[in-house]
């Protein structure tokens, strides 16, 4: 993909290693042409402090708060997140999902 060419499916987010080095991530597969999302897994490491993924900004300009937000807390491994749970949470493209502007995890 060249620069400024369209995002391809499928898209991926890694939290960076928290203090032990463990990693929450998320994979976001969509149609490439409708850019619909079709689903996403999430992995979390065994022992990993994060077990949320905060997307955008909530009212008090926080991760915090928003409204978009995907919790893993007793996994260890990978988790599907259908389609029509993402949408429920008002993310039902892969730009609406980016439009956001900031993906964080956090406990």
């Amino acid at each position: 993909m060249a620069k400024g060419d369209p995002i391809t499916t499928p898209w991926f987010y890694d939290s960076g290693g928290d203090y032990q080095g463990n990693h929450l991530t998320i994979t976001v597969d969509f149609d490439n042409v409708t850019r619909a999302i079709q689903g996403a897994t999430i992995h979390r490491d065994a022992g990993c402090a994060y077990v949320r993924i905060y997307v955008g900004l909530g009212p008090d300009g926080t991760p915090n708060s928003t409204t978009h937000v995907f919790a893993v807390p007793n996994l260890e491994g990978d988790r599907h997140i259908g389609a029509a749970a993402i949408a429920a949470a008002g993310i039902t493209t892969i730009e609406g999902l980016l439009a956001l502007g900031q993906i964080t995890a956090g406990p």
